[in-house]
């Protein structure tokens, strides 16, 4: 449906208004989403057509920003975005081009094309040479990717690159014994939910499913959960009966999982630094009707141990986050080296003190969902380097069933997910 001119010339003129605070926003460190979520809260005129199109470009922006540094101003660079997405030009967005220097330029729909016909395209508009893959991450990142000993540097850190630039679906865990009735309820909403064949309880689906619509129908038996997160908790594989301690909990995903994986016969305490995130899980846990699981507040850096010690303890870390920038493309533009740095010193004190709890004969379980050498190998080597009575565990990649010495890398690209390092050690009995 063709809108009238007034309203086409509202919507342009609030897309770029929100860009414009949106990169405003990201440039002093706060998330992209928090600032539209904000607008959105104040402005409930806007539908889900308008919505939609503020939001995919505002992202596309982020997730194209290194190839539109030579745009001499924004409502320039806002065109290029959107054309590198759609696969139809937007008429609110052509009329953003009308004051442009791409007034008299045909716009290309570029969005279903790969990387390197995007950048023909692009460089088809404005005239200028055909962009890098290096220039849609910043330069200190290449350097710090971690690469496979037996690949060739270069095409594994173009492969990265190209995997961020492709959302993925969303990704869900069917809780024991219900997939068939979510299968059915997917599928009838025309969801087309997928499966990995060694990891049956996950289902992908397109982005952009209403799972709202159907939350009803799925209350309790499902949960929304990213494949990297699910395969770390197959690398825990606690026992029934077991205790754990899910040391940085976040919105506690691993937590759920962990519960079901020891069928409902386990204890799991689950900490983290921000209140906010605790109070979610705790209505989290009670709309899935899960018991065995107490949460509390907890500083890993500050606070005393918990008193006890544990069968298992999986210490999912703060990190840089590299491995959602697919998700999340204005994060790419919000972390620095210096961060990572920082970051390896608290992943290396909080590991060090979260394995005090582990019992003799126990668990430890290390991950991140970033990409670098020194979040993730570099940890582990200085943690077993430091602490004689652990050592790494071998185990099969959840994914693939390859065998692992006791690590295992997810890149995106292999089971269109976040990115996830997970490294699983056992303490001496004695």
């Amino acid at each position: 449906m063709q809108l009238a001119p007034k309203k086409l010339r509202r919507q342009a003129d609030v897309l770029i208004q929100i860009l414009r605070d949106t990169v405003a926003a990201v440039e002093a460190g706060s998330p992209a989403d928090s600032t539209l979520a904000a607008f959105y809260r104040q402005h409930s005129e806007f539908g889900s057509r308008d919505r939609r199109l503020f939001s995919e470009t505002v992202f596309a922006y982020f997730r194209w920003k290194g190839w539109l540094t030579a745009a001499p101003d924004l409502e320039t660079a806002c065109v290029l975005a959107h054309c590198l997405e759609a696969q139809e030009i937007n008429e609110a967005v052509r009329l953003l081009a009308e004051p442009t220097r791409l007034a008299t330029v045909p716009l290309e729909p570029l969005g279903t094309l790969d990387l390197a016909a995007k950048a023909a395209g692009l460089a088809r508009m404005t005239g200028a040479p055909a962009p890098s893959p290096l220039a849609l991450v910043p330069d200190w990142v290449p350097g710090l990717l971690r690469l496979p000993p037996d690949a060739e540097a270069a095409a594994h850190v173009l492969q990265t690159i190209t995997s961020f630039q492709t959302p993925p679906p969303t990704w869900l865990r069917a809780r024991p014994g219900s997939k068939a009735k979510i299968m059915t309820a997917l599928c009838s909403a025309g969801a087309e939910p997928r499966s990995p064949a060694r990891i049956p309880d996950a289902l992908s689906v397109p982005r952009g499913v209403n799972l709202r619509a159907l939350s009803p129908q799925l209350k309790g038996i499902m949960e929304i959960q990213d494949l990297s997160s699910q395969i770390t908790g197959l690398i825990c594989a606690p026992h029934s009966g077991e205790r754990w301690w899910d040391a940085c909990c976040g919105s506690g995903g691993k937590t759920l999982h962990l519960v079901d994986l020891m069928a409902g016969q386990g204890r799991v305490l689950a900490t983290d630094i921000r209140p906010g995130i605790l109070e979610s899980l705790e209505r989290r846990l009670r709309e899935a009707d899960v018991s065995g699981v107490k949460t509390k507040l907890w500083d890993g850096l500050k606070d005393s141990l918990p008193n006890e010690l544990f069968d298992g303890v999986l210490v999912d870390a703060p990190c840089s986050g590299i491995g959602t920038w697919h998700r999340n493309p204005d994060a790419r533009w919000r972390t620095s080296r210096n961060e990572v740095e920082r970051l390896t010193a608290v992943q290396t004190e909080l590991l060090a003190n979260c394995a005090q709890r582990v019992r003799h004969g126990g668990v430890l379980v290390y991950a991140t969902c970033t990409l670098t050498e020194m979040e993730n190998e570099g940890v582990i080597s200085r943690f077993l380097a430091a602490s004689p009575e652990f050592s790494l565990a071998a185990f099969p990649h959840p994914l693939d069933g390859a065998p692992c010495t006791g690590h295992a890398w997810v890149y995106p690209w292999q089971g269109n997910s976040n990115g996830m390092f997970v490294a699983r050690l056992t303490r001496s009995t004695i």
